[in-house]
């Protein structure tokens, strides 16, 4: 089993027993356990177009502090059919080094 199969069979287990806390033995159905496993290699497998939320997310920042960031700073964007915004992953983390001051917190 990899890393990444490991750490998502661990959180489906913490997810069971935090979402069926009544259930006598904490049996998932294999139906269920794929569900579980499908949502969570989505959300941490990386993708290389983000939204708002998972850009903002990506950088360990709120979402309200992506936006003043974004007005502030020529952040990289691709548009799509002119409503839809993304951001491309290796353009952010290029765009946060160039930007951002390197020192001891």
């Amino acid at each position: 089993m990899s890393d990444l199969q490991e750490a998502i069979y661990q959180i489906v287990v913490k997810e069971v027993a935090r979402t069926e806390p009544k259930r006598k033995e904490n049996f998932l159905d294999k139906k269920d356990a794929e569900k579980l496993i499908e949502k969570y290699t989505r959300k941490y497998v990386f993708q290389e177009y983000l939204n708002a939320s998972d850009a903002a997310a990506m950088l360990g920042m709120s979402l309200t502090t992506f936006w003043k960031f974004r007005q502030k700073y020529p952040v990289p964007v691709h548009v799509i059919d002119g409503t839809i915004k993304r951001y491309k992953r290796s353009e952010l983390i290029d765009f946060i080094e160039k930007h951002s001051v390197k020192g001891c917190a």
